[in-house]
């Protein structure tokens, strides 16, 4: 799931995403705490708590151009008043020391970091203070801070008049992972990061980056270097349509490839290629074609020496033409069988409803959610209120093949459902830190503005597949896990992992994973795996038409509602 954040303020707190109280040193600059999951308790003195390496954030208050050496430590504190009194009471000298390595700055640096002379003073202060991460860190970004000082006079030479401002911006996305990046494996190392920036620029021809295409491919392979699937480095024209801003030219090319069959081609195996999903409303899930499937050819074309361009390339076409795939089914028996979809449009609503008639006469509405986006909340909101006045007896909200979208658009979503009070997610920095808790009634008004509460207590059907993914099992799990509804279908995708876009200062920009969230129980989505439904059910939506005669899992639905109304 996905979500925009904008450009990250100037103290922001490593790792957490949001503002703590900070010490303001005499020149304006800033000392940022944040809590760490060893924290010891609120009466221990300054002298016995270890300074952790997060990051170095060197932007100076109110100033996104001019460098300032902020700490490249943060105390472990859960809370500190601005002018730094509970501190300077245990430890009066820390802040005349820390004067002292702020003098030592020998005028502007051309860099996002500080010089080796400045994180050198740092550690001159005590260095029992620092854990042993910290210190590795600390060491590397020394280390680095030299080898950009002696690329001084080739950054300044000619041929290279780009190359600060390419290297300023290899370390700003640098700077947004060290603070932001929540790694679901949990192998993630502050030390190692801080080695992969020298890395990345030693790889470089003499050390510089001379042009922007340099600079995209040296930052593509550092964020690769994650190992983290969902983040990545998007040049301008990727950002723009990733945070759906395209240009007028871009609209006009994205037009042209949405003409297709709907398969969302996954990762390459021996002998052809994995679906990762086929698109709600598509050729493909009309076909039946299920995320695990294997393409094998295309038009008799084997593909097995396909890349994903040239697999999505020959599934493009003229409108209405047809292309062949031969698919290894995921579901026994596994022979191989040729089926032929039609190229057409794949632009849709968010929302598709309709009303299903049951045996004895009540209704039923049925709701497929192709997609969270602030349109499908509002397109929501309109069909339950329809739905409600025309005295329904229950809701199916059909998620198979939905990817996922905005993270609060689920919570949103979630929030029309439940009683106020009933916890709807959490999301989770670390093992033991709980980033932020969202209930229903009592969201955030400046995220969610608008609030109609509950607006429906009939009973939900939700239908899952294994494409269910993201912010789909946000909406899913909250609603199971406070009883709210049943889920039939198959165990979703199991993608309890949120990921923002930050903006760089070029246009381009990150899409980096954040958090995981936790749906009521608490329930980890990721670590099992997914949702398992409550009936089990293999069928999928035939054509764009609602024929539950058709669709085993609505059949399945019908019946469950049937039984609680």
């Amino acid at each position: 799931m996905i979500t925009v954040r904008p450009q990250p303020a100037p103290v922001p707190v490593p790792g957490l995403g949001r503002n703590l109280p900070c010490l303001r040193t005499p020149l304006g600059q800033s000392v940022v705490y944040v809590a760490s999951s060893n924290r010891p308790s609120s009466s221990s003195s300054l002298s016995s708590r270890k300074l952790s390496f997060t990051s170095f954030i060197t932007r100076k208050t109110n100033s996104f151009s001019v460098p300032a050496l902020v700490l490249a430590a943060v105390l472990t504190l859960t809370s500190l008043p601005c002018d730094g009194s509970s501190v300077l009471a245990n430890k009066p000298t820390f802040a005349t020391d820390y004067a002292t390595v702020v003098r030592k700055r020998e005028g502007k640096s051309k860099s996002n970091l500080p010089s080796a002379r400045e994180a050198e003073a740092l550690l001159e202060i005590n260095e029992d203070l620092f854990t042993t991460e910290a210190l590795e860190g600390m060491s590397r970004i020394v280390h680095y801070a030299k080898f950009v000082e002696s690329l001084k006079d080739t950054e300044e030479g000619p041929g290279c008049e780009h190359c600060t401002d390419n290297r300023l911006l290899l370390e700003r996305a640098w700077q947004v992972v060290a603070n932001e990046f929540y790694d679901p494996a949990g192998q993630f190392s502050q030390a190692k990061w801080a080695e992969q920036l020298l890395t990345t620029f030693k790889a470089a021809k003499g050390g510089c980056l001379r042009n922007r295409h340099e600079t995209y491919k040296a930052a593509e392979d550092m964020m690769a270097s994650l190992g983290d699937r969902y983040s990545q480095f998007l040049p301008p024209s990727q950002y723009r349509r990733a945070i759906r801003h395209p240009q007028p030219a871009e609209r006009e090319y994205l037009a042209a490839q949405s003409t297709g069959t709907g398969v969302h081609v996954g990762k390459h195996v021996e002998g052809g290629w994995l679906v990762d999903a086929a698109m709600a409303e598509s050729p493909a899930e009309e076909a039946g074609i299920v995320r695990g499937d294997r393409i094998i050819e295309i038009n008799g074309y084997a593909v097995d020496s396909l890349n994903a361009h040239e697999m999505s390339e020959l599934q493009r076409g003229p409108l209405g033409s047809t292309v062949a795939l031969t698919i290894v089914p995921l579901k026994l028996p596994q022979d191989p069988q040729t089926v032929f979809l039609e190229r057409r449009p794949l632009p849709q609503p968010p929302l598709k409803q309709a009303l299903i008639g049951l045996a004895d006469g009540p209704t039923v509405s049925y709701l497929r959610l192709h997609y969270f986006s602030s349109e499908g909340t509002r397109a929501f909101i309109d069909a339950i209120n329809m739905a409600e006045y025309w005295g329904v007896e229950g809701y199916i909200i059909d998620l198979r093949n939905n990817p996922g979208g905005v993270f609060e658009e689920a919570i949103a979503i979630a929030n029309l459902m439940l009683q106020g009070g009933q916890e709807i997610a959490q999301t989770v920095r670390t093992a033991t830190f709980v980033d932020n808790t969202w209930k229903a009634g009592a969201l955030s008004r400046e995220v969610f503005p608008t609030q109609p509460g509950q607006l429906t207590k009939k009973p939900v059907i939700i239908l899952t597949n294994s494409s269910t993914a993201s912010a789909s099992e946000v909406l899913a799990g909250a609603l199971h896990g406070n009883n709210r509804a049943k889920i039939v279908g198959e165990q979703t995708f199991g993608k309890g992992i949120v990921q923002y876009y930050f903006p760089m200062t070029d246009g381009s920009g990150i899409k980096l994973t954040i958090a995981k969230y936790l749906t009521p129980g608490p329930f980890d989505i990721t670590k099992s795996g997914g949702l398992h439904p409550d009936h089990v059910c293999s069928d999928f939506p035939h054509g764009d038409r609602v024929m539950p005669e058709n669709d085993t899992c609505i059949q399945d639905a019908l019946r469950l509602i049937g039984q609680s109304s």
